[in-house]
């Protein structure tokens, strides 16, 4: 790049880092949201908190690297054009091309970027999310041990500890067990704690009952005991393996899924077109900034402000990726639709690209440029050019 290329693109480097750092306070914030429920009924502490908010962060990256490239590109030329400095550019003798290469490098960088995070990143934190979560919900004993609340560690199974003494003992417990067409029996104990037991999790009750509804006579049983163990391991016993959502996989399992994986039309439908949006989301990183350069420097300079045309630029691009996602939707159920996804990106920049190289500053740029500026500052003279 030469001196005036790798200048624009120095200034797109710093608001992208702002708002990249801006908005992905943002976007984590709102989407930690979903993860609190699991870590506050199952027990866990700060750790498993961040540790599970931090493997949202590719999907966070997601979206921001997007919106982070175009509020980069309408901050830098906004910030270009009301110090003139765009327009010393073209008066010197600068076409709107040779201005909107660093964009087209800016844009090639964020599709490197986004590929990177939206084709293994992404999935690859989705899968071990998915494990963690699995893993804190199974972890019964952190489910138990909290008191003065009913506790639900599994299906079927109701626990309520009235306290729980420093030294982990277990007062006033409650235990209902209905499972597996069983008996529903409940357990009543002054004391107790939880144990390992031949290897296994085991909850011991001291001074406590036992009943239960005889199907036969329709009568209530109830039974006292002085001690009696409870083997918790059938409430973690695993009920196979778990099938992976299409965004925990990668694209190339994705594109041509495995039969006895999506075993429906509308869940093979679902593989293909997430498998293309992994591919063509990145394409959105060039563009975005390339929509936003064809926006703001598509019309005359001017004195009085480039608010409007920064809200267009804005605007547009934000409509470019929701047509993206409308695009994305409609053709979830018509998988022979996949080359829309592609569509949306490529015509939108291609759009943008024909826009700023045929486009030329309007004749109202005499009245609002700086003293001494050509009257179309979008045209350079013979001798502009060859100096």
């Amino acid at each position: 790049m030469k001196t005036l290329e790798r200048y624009i693109f120095s200034q797109l480097l710093g608001p992208l880092g702002f708002f990249v750092l801006v908005l992905t306070g943002v976007m984590w914030l709102l989407l930690s949201l979903r993860v609190i429920d699991t870590v506050v009924n199952n027990g866990q502490g700060a750790a498993v908190f961040l540790e599970l908010t931090g493997l949202m962060l590719p999907l966070v990256m997601s979206i921001v690297l997007q919106l982070g490239a175009l509020g980069a590109t309408v901050y830098a030329l906004s910030r270009l054009m009301n110090e003139s400095e765009l327009v010393a550019a073209f008066a010197g003798g600068a076409s709107k091309m040779r201005v909107a290469k660093p964009f087209i490098w800016f844009g090639l960088f964020m599709i490197a970027l986004l590929a990177i995070d939206t084709m293994f990143l992404m999935p690859s934190a989705a899968r071990t999310m998915r494990d963690r979560i699995d893993e804190v919900r199974s972890d019964l004993v952190a489910g138990l041990i909290r008191d003065g609340r009913f506790m639900h560690p599994a299906s079927g199974v109701t626990v309520y500890i009235r306290e729980v003494t420093p030294n982990n003992e277990l007062l006033g417990i409650f235990l209902h067990v209905d499972r597996d067409n069983s008996t529903p029996v409940t357990y009543t104990a002054k004391r107790g704690f939880l144990t390992r037991y031949e290897d296994k999790p085991t909850l011991v009750m001291f001074e406590g009952k036992a009943q239960f509804l005889d199907e036969k006579t329709r009568q209530l049983q109830l039974g006292a005991f002085k001690s009696f163990s409870y083997d918790l391991s059938p409430l973690l016993e695993s009920k196979g393996a778990r099938v992976r959502k299409p965004s925990e996989r990668y694209f190339w399992e994705l594109i041509n899924p495995d039969p006895e994986v999506a075993t429906t039309p509308k869940a093979r439908g679902k593989f293909i077109i997430e498998g293309h949006e992994q591919l063509s989301a990145p394409l959105y990183g060039l563009a975005l900034p390339l929509v936003a350069a064809a926006v703001m420097m598509g019309a005359q300079f001017t004195r009085r402000g480039y608010g409007k045309r920064v809200a267009m630029a804005l605007i547009l691009g934000a409509l470019l990726r929701v047509i993206g996602l409308a695009v994305k939707s409609l053709a979830t159920p018509t998988p022979e639709l996949w080359p829309l996804l592609y569509a949306v990106p490529i015509l939108g920049g291609g759009a943008a690209l024909w826009s700023l190289s045929v486009t030329r500053l309007g004749s109202g740029a005499r009245s609002s440029a700086a003293p001494g500026t050509p009257p179309d500052i979008g045209q350079a003279t013979g001798n502009e050019v060859a100096s």
